[in-house]
């Protein structure tokens, strides 16, 4: 190994930690919702046994709430998911996504809930120390580390993967340039890794916090690189792609005239997939359950 990579490797391990605060029990989206699936359908659970554990990851003394999904008897490398839940949403509306992916041999590390105040750059920051973390800490492989996020933390997921080399794929879900840092106007165009964007049609028909018209995942399609993935979820609002969108305080964001099973299967179906397709070489379409809504492939001027 260079003496680079041996300092390096020195000094992330130096400056990352985590503490285990312990085992998660499974909640019962992904298993409902895979009732009556057909065989090795994306969105459902896939062949490996997955065991979840929330830990503190310590950073230069500061602490971030991961929760981290393993496939069991993992005895090579593996690809890692970064997860970067929407603001004030907690870790848990993600988990049937967590799950889906890694018991396909993913690991993903899911982000704690953030306060308001959490700014883009930080929970960017957070994305990058999280990835490193996973590379020092577990056996991923470096160069097959992608990253997801929802509203906020798709926007962050983009402004992420664009800021630092660590990530070689990207899903946004839903995002919303909302902030004091435009990522559609400042960093999008300058991604040079795949990207999906999966969008909420009618989100914008809700309160002016769930993705308006003017900096919803349209805006992000317009200035995205070549070769970008748009996915409209046909009738959907800003949370029925998540694990519980009728849960208290979600009412402001719900417009959608789809069916919530429907659009979270969706939506976890092609995050799925896309990872599959560029950090494990397989294909988007390995699923024999095509994506349902509208899609589209951002091509050169």
């Amino acid at each position: 190994m260079p003496l680079k990579l041996i300092f390096a490797s020195a000094f992330i391990s130096l400056a990352l930690g985590c503490s285990t605060l312990g085992q998660i029990n499974p909640s019962t989206t992904l298993a409902n919702d895979s009732v009556d699936m057909i065989t090795d359908d994306l969105a459902g659970p896939g062949p490996k046994e997955v065991t979840s554990t929330r830990l503190d990851v310590i950073y230069k003394g500061e602490s971030i709430s991961v929760t981290l999904y393993q496939p069991n008897n993992t005895v090579r490398t593996v690809p890692a998911i970064v997860f970067l839940p929407g603001r004030m949403a907690t870790d848990d509306q993600y988990e049937s996504y967590a799950r889906a992916l890694a018991s396909r041999g993913f690991i993903v590390a899911v982000h704690g809930w953030y306060s308001l105040f959490t700014t883009d750059l930080e929970l960017a920051r957070d994305a990058e120390i999280m990835a490193k973390w996973l590379i020092s800490n577990y056996s991923v492989d470096a160069k097959k580390i992608g990253i997801a996020g929802h509203s906020m933390g798709g926007k962050d997921a983009v402004l992420a993967a664009t800021q630092s080399g660590l990530f070689n794929s990207v899903v946004a879900i839903d995002p919303d340039d909302n902030g004091t840092i435009s990522v559609v106007r400042s960093y999008v165009a300058s991604l040079r890794s795949p990207l999906l964007l999966i969008g909420a049609e009618v989100a914008w028909q809700a309160a002016s916090v769930c993705a308006p018209k003017e900096n919803n995942y349209q805006r992000f399609y317009e200035q995205a690189p070549a070769g970008t993935v748009e996915l409209t979820l046909m009738g959907a609002d800003h949370v029925q792609m998540l694990d519980d969108p009728e849960r208290f305080g979600y009412g402001i964001c719900r417009c959608g005239t789809a069916d919530s099973k429907q659009v979270r299967n969706t939506a976890r179906r092609a995050t799925v997939g896309f990872f599959v397709q560029h950090l494990m070489n397989g294909s988007i379409l390995a699923s024999p359950k095509p994506l349902d809504g509208q899609i589209r492939v951002a091509k050169n001027d």
